[in-house]
């Protein structure tokens, strides 16, 4: 049997259908024998960092492995944007990479290069994959696709590499001789915190549910809504974790971080007890290395990677394990003599005092346009968002109500992220799919315009247009004395409308607030389409303060006597 053909069955039996990159010499093999198959898609992207991206996102939103494949080193080196954000946001992808012939690999490091395009990936990525291994014959590519697959999907999901010679995809192999990956057996995890949890929540007045990346996975999420039906705690989210509780959840209390809702921040920061559900804690979430999180509140953790455990802070419960797992075994605790609504009321309080958007404001503002056209998506829609300021106001504002679904490239933070984000995500899910940009962001993979086009997905182009680079001109105008060099000065975007023709996708213009509404008839889950948001010069999201609770604008003297006296249950 031709190895490209058995790579393609072997993938198959792993539920991949879908690959997404760009064809080359070294890998023609395999996307000739992927396309032999009806079921199978090969999605070409116009860029190999987009098709990572795309990965990245099917991975998420299919809850399976992503796969993206390249050939030789330009187009290899394309994916490491990809590969590094897979392994900064845990997300199960397998890169497969078409490389030189065999006989042709350099035999010393002292050789710059012996073969046109050739690159050790395997060396270049090991700092950002969980596992990245080279075929060096035929009888291995059995057991190293079996094993890659094991390991992006097992513990903490990341991405993984095979580096395949074109000689090897291109030769035969005995099926019946290939060795496989015999899996490890998965131990069933200790149960001894749950007396300790329970005594926890009993005993707690303030109780804070914070949920991350790690609680999308699996059954977590329904398990959560089970589990809040029992005991109402308020859950706030960070960035990865928006998408797990539905919005209009009676529990659900907001996004936390530098650049959260203040409500939400304010509820951290007053609890007594927080519940940390797949979550890495990082820099921004906390709201600084000043920042003391949740001081004088018992900290219960959950997280699949042993590292994160105690790294941060010096944990009440620390448990290292799923948050499907967790969930199953909290669920069947008695709690119900639990009862938070005094709780719930005070945060009820602040989040009507402190709102992200203001529907009366007659100027176009991204918070208060993205609120408003949460009314207008799918139950099921999937949003994704670029980095920068687009970013946090998609956090601040977007409903994501029902089964809708949030990407974005969080630890890595790359821009041009959400187009070929929004591609990967059409794939996964056929629904409507709306992709925020910034005038910035849009231009660093703009050309993946034409996959939308050409294929026809049902993406919703949104760029949010302050004609600047909206985060970097705040730092400047902060720290540089205004000096907005290459954020203002030396940077353009072009005409919208030129580019939505040219790519022949239907082009809608928001100037004014009473054109909101414009885009209930305009949005589409059946075809792609391109709406222009023009913000003002300047737009800012709100700036990250010291602490949690210090966002500025800062809080007056009469609001954090006011806070004080709500706390005091």
């Amino acid at each position: 049997m031709k190895v490209s053909d058995y790579i393609v069955d072997l993938l198959s039996k792993h539920g991949i259908r879908v690959i997404f990159g760009h064809i080359g010499g070294f890998n023609a093999d395999i996307v000739d024998s992927f396309h032999s198959k009806s079921a199978n898609h090969f999605v070409l992207g116009y860029h190999e960092q987009a098709s990572s991206f795309a990965a990245n996102a099917y991975s998420v939103i299919s809850d399976n492995i992503g796969v993206a494949i390249s050939s030789g080193a330009p187009s290899t080196c394309n994916l490491i944007g990809g590969i590094a954000n897979a392994y900064f946001d845990s997300n199960a992808c397998l890169f497969i990479v078409g490389s030189v012939h065999s006989k042709a690999v350099r035999q010393s490091r002292n050789i710059r290069q012996n073969a046109f395009e050739e690159i050790d990936i395997c060396s270049l990525v090991s700092d950002i994959t969980k596992y990245a291994v080279k075929i060096k014959n035929a009888d291995e590519i059995k057991y190293e696709i079996e094993k890659a697959i094991y390991v992006a999907m097992h513990g903490r999901r990341g991405p993984v590499v095979i580096d395949i010679p074109y000689d090897i995809s291109r030769s035969d192999a005995d099926e019946s001789l290939l060795k496989g990956f015999d899996a490890p057996a998965i131990t069933e995890s200790d149960t001894s915190y749950l007396d300790k949890v329970q005594e926890i929540l009993m005993n707690s007045r303030k109780p804070v549910i914070l949920v991350g990346g790690g609680s999308r996975l699996g059954n977590s999420r329904n398990l959560l809504k089970q589990f809040l039906n029992k005991v109402r705690i308020p859950v706030v989210a960070s960035l990865c974790g928006l998408d797990v509780l539905s919005h209009d959840h009676e529990c659900f209390a907001g996004f936390v971080g530098h650049y959260g809702n203040r409500y939400a921040n304010l509820a951290l920061a007053n609890a007594d007890c927080v519940v940390i559900l797949g979550s890495r804690l990082d820099e921004r979430q906390m709201g600084g290395y000043k920042s003391q999180f949740a001081a004088g509140a018992k900290l219960i953790r959950v997280d699949i990677d042993a590292n994160e455990i105690n790294r941060r802070f010096q944990e009440t419960v620390s448990i290292c394990g799923t948050v499907e797992n967790f969930l199953n075994n909290v669920t069947e605790l008695d709690v119900s003599d639990s009862n938070f609504q005094a709780w719930h009321s005070v945060i009820k309080k602040w989040k009507n005092r402190y709102p992200s958007y203001d529907l009366g404001s007659k100027e176009v503002n991204a918070n208060n346009f993205l609120h408003a056209i949460s009314d207008y998506l799918s139950d099921d829609a999937v949003v994704c968002a670029d980095v920068g300021q687009n970013q946090m106001y998609v956090a601040q504002s977007v409903r994501l109500d029902g089964n809708r679904r949030l990407l974005n490239s969080a630890g890595y933070g790359t821009m041009g992220f959400s187009l070929p984000a929004a591609i990967g995500a059409a794939y996964a899910n056929k629904t409507m799919i709306l992709s925020v940009n910034g005038d910035g962001g849009i231009q660093m993979n703009i050309q993946e315009l034409q996959t939308i086009k050409r294929d026809n997905l049902p993406i919703n182009i949104i760029v949010l247009n302050n004609s600047c680079l909206g985060m970097i001109r705040s730092l400047q105008h902060n720290m540089f004395e205004d000096r907005t060099y290459v954020s203002v000065n030396g940077y353009s975007c072009p005409n919208f409308a030129d580019v939505a023709e040219a790519y022949d996708i239907p082009y809608l213009c928001i100037d004014s607030v009473d054109k909101y509404a414009d885009f209930s008839a305009f949005v589409s889950d059946s075809h792609p389409t391109f709406t222009e948001v023009v913000l003002p010069f300047g737009s800012n999201n709100p700036e990250p303060g010291q602490m949690l609770d210090n966002q500025k604008p800062f809080l007056s003297k009469s609001d954090v006597e006011l806070i004080k006296m709500e706390v005091d249950l």
